[in-house]
């Protein structure tokens, strides 16, 4: 990828070059040209599909996942009938996850157990959904009522009665916000249709929608690698010599640079620039300090595509003028991040200990081996010390970048609720992040605050890695 001036986004140069050169508007017509081939060979390079190829995939996803995944969540938990609920301009989190589409006025995905090895699957909504929709192709009953006066009472109603469901499961969480979709309004709407006998039988279903989400599939799986790929290439690209300029790029210039080559790439995302020199953690996206040579650069951040959205980090150090490798004490900083990162990842076993006994199990070890433990654990502030430390503060990842499973961290229900009292679910992905602070000797002991964070699905003897974790620092030349 070719450079650019630091802190000037690839389209504002070409529409400057273009009016430059044509004294009008179209110039810039001309640089939009531009723009959409560049943006059209950046994803063919990529490999990422165009959107009949897309739809596609989400189908097929999508259908696995309802066929697959919504019976054992609703078996599990007692419920007969799933409703969710969706609005325009107000959507349910988990709409896109159940058939997406436009639900108009009011919208019901509605599933229902009659016995069989798949659900029964209705949609009622007010606006007819194309041919080339997931509701269309994958729901076996659709129900549209336009913009009349009953509107989805009367077919609410019918839907309901005449399966006289035993419990009807709505998505209602108090710490799950992915399971938090049903509104106030919506609930009346619901109760108003069904009578008094059947609102009884009205019941929160949080522990389903979870168990929906974390039973992840061959599709889910096969897709969420390939994104995960693509986010590291993106952010190894963006943590290179093509891009970084040792005097000139800022940590906002590589932020602008993320967010822009997303668009080219056809998804969208970015990422938390942050900057170490010799100990000393920088501001945050200043726009007025230039990385020197000796910085060490990390990017924490992801791309989402079709409901998906990873989130993981890349780490790089500028060498100096003559240095062709890191400092040993740096190099050696990163594998020890690594060493407790594989330790982490091998401790993470389903159906044992809940998220914050893992978080404790991980805490003792880790100060077995010398290291102070962060607390509380959040990685948000970040300080430069003079002693080795160890942050832990992984996640459930995959849908959102903090998704609806497991948290690894400490018991504080104020800011994880429940999740870190949750085992982890065989299949789920989990977000495996931490620091390691270490004393760097040509930096007078301060420690370097090094941040690793990678994606494992859990399996029987804890997370596999989707794909290969960063082993070695990325280098960016100074010459």
């Amino acid at each position: 990828m070719p450079r650019r001036p630091a802190g000037r986004k690839p389209m504002q140069l070409l529409c400057g070059l273009c009016l430059a050169l044509a004294g009008g508007l179209i110039g810039c017509t001309t640089a939009g040209v531009g723009e959409l081939d560049r943006a059209r060979t950046a994803a063919e390079d990529y490999g990422v599909p165009g959107a009949a190829e897309r739809f596609e995939i989400k189908k097929a996803t999508v259908r696995e996942k309802i066929e697959t995944a919504v019976l054992p969540a609703m078996r599990r938990h007692g419920v007969d009938m799933w409703i969710t609920f969706s609005r325009e301009n107000h959507y349910d989190p988990i709409q896109d996850e159940v058939g997406g589409g436009f639900p108009g006025v009011r919208g019901a995905y509605i599933f229902f157990d009659d016995g069989g090895e798949t659900p029964e699957k209705i949609y009622v909504g007010s606006h007819e959904q194309p041919a080339n929709s997931i509701v269309g192709e994958v729901y076996d009953q659709t129900i549209y009522y336009g913009y009349t006066a009953e509107g989805i009472t009367p077919h609410l109603r019918r839907v309901v009665v005449e399966r006289d469901p035993q419990s009807i499961g709505v998505n209602v969480s108090r710490t799950l916000p992915s399971a938090d979709g049903l509104t106030v309004s919506m609930r009346d709407v619901l109760e108003e249709a069904v009578g008094p006998e059947l609102r009884r039988r009205i019941v929160p279903v949080e522990l389903v929608v979870r168990d929906f989400k974390l039973n992840r599939t061959p599709k889910e799986t096969e897709l969420y690698t390939r994104l995960l790929e693509w986010t590291s290439r993106w952010q190894s690209e963006a943590l290179s010599a093509q891009v970084v300029i040792a005097g000139e790029t800022t940590a906002l210039d590589i932020a602008w640079w993320l967010q822009d080559r997303a668009r080219e790439l056809g998804m969208t995302g970015g990422g938390t620039v942050r900057v170490v020199r010799e100990g000393e953690l920088l501001p945050i996206h200043a726009a007025d300090i230039a990385v020197q040579p000796g910085d060490i650069l990390s990017i924490d951040g992801g791309l989402e595509y079709l409901g998906y959205a990873t989130d993981i980090k890349r780490a790089a150090y500028i060498l100096r003028p003559g240095e062709t490798v890191p400092p040993a004490s740096i190099e050696q900083a990163w594998r020890d991040a690594v060493e407790i990162g594989q330790l982490y990842a091998d401790s993470l076993v389903p159906d044992s200990l809940a998220g914050h006994e893992i978080w404790a199990a991980l805490a003792a070890e880790t100060q077995a081996r010398g290291y102070m433990v962060a607390t509380p654990d959040a990685g948000g502030a970040a300080a430069s010390t003079t002693e080795p430390e160890v942050g832990i503060y992984g996640h459930s990842v995959g849908n959102v970048a903090h998704d609806i499973g497991t948290r690894v961290a400490q018991d504080l229900p104020f800011a994880y609720g429940d999740r870190v009292r949750f085992a982890l679910a065989t299949g789920e992905w989990q977000s495996v992040e931490l620091h390691v602070s270490t004393p760097i000797p040509e930096w007078g002991g301060k420690t370097w605050y090094a941040r690793f964070e990678e994606t494992g699905q859990i399996g029987p003897d804890g997370a596999e890695w989707l794909i290969p974790v960063q082993e070695e620092l990325l280098l960016i030349s100074s010459e």
